[in-house]
């Protein structure tokens, strides 16, 4: 298997962990740039520290009881020994009322300069309760307008983030895929194959756009512990 091609500029993936009181897990992921020296360890468990301070301010508010935030990983990809640290605890959403499928989601798409047709980058964050929804497909206006402030907020956060020689960091997309190739196999099905790019392309994001339909992320029914 080809091996993804590491980023244009110097990148950190962070990962975030979540459990639901129904024993369903979810994720994100996302990607910050970062400006200075490579990070250690240690700078990495203090941003993974610092970034769930961020969710537990700004993100958790917007999020149903039955969630919570378990771990951030934060690792750097700028090359193939970057290193890499954690934080574990348990932070709980405190939007109260009666839960969510574990499918349902908050979906905030990332605006970038780049236009191109396909899925555009974006965030699932988990949901809140019944007392968020305006009907059966749709958010409130007044949920919409509490995510718009608080996802900025996170962001702000984020970026604000200060730890050793680390940098400036900023919230980007990383592009891995440029185009497809048409691959025949021995059945002589022809399938058209994604192809890495030759350096992944970091791209800024510049805004953040709030969906008033109802999110889905279905792979949450499945993401179970047994």
């Amino acid at each position: 298997m080809t091996a993804p091609p590491l980023p244009e500029s110097p990148v950190l993936r962070v990962r975030l962990d979540y459990t639901n009181s129904d024993t369903f897990l979810g994720g994100n992921r996302f990607y910050l740039s970062y400006a200075g020296s490579a990070p250690t360890a240690g700078n990495c468990s203090t941003i993974a520290s610092d970034i769930a301070t961020a969710w537990g301010t700004n993100i958790a508010p917007i999020v149903g009881e039955d969630w919570g935030l378990s771990q951030v990983d934060v690792l750097d990809i700028s090359s193939l020994t970057g290193a890499s640290g954690q934080w574990t605890g348990s932070i709980t959403g405190s939007w109260s009322g009666t839960s969510l499928p574990s499918s349902a989601a908050t979906n905030v798409e990332f605006d970038i300069a780049r236009r191109y047709r396909g899925g555009k980058p974006r965030i699932f964050w988990p949901p809140p309760s019944t007392t968020a929804m305006a009907d059966a497909g749709h958010w409130s206006t007044g949920f919409v307008a509490d995510v718009t402030s608080n996802n900025a907020a996170f962001w702000a956060a984020c970026a604000a983030i200060s730890v050793g020689a680390v940098g400036v960091m900023a919230h980007v997309n990383v592009s891995y895929y440029s185009g497809f190739k048409n691959i025949t196999n021995s059945s002589g099905r022809t399938r058209a194959v994604p192809q890495y790019r030759t350096a992944a392309l970091v791209e800024a994001v510049n805004g953040y756009a709030i969906k008033s339909v109802i999110g889905s992320q279905r792979r949450r029914r499945i993401a179970t512990t047994y």
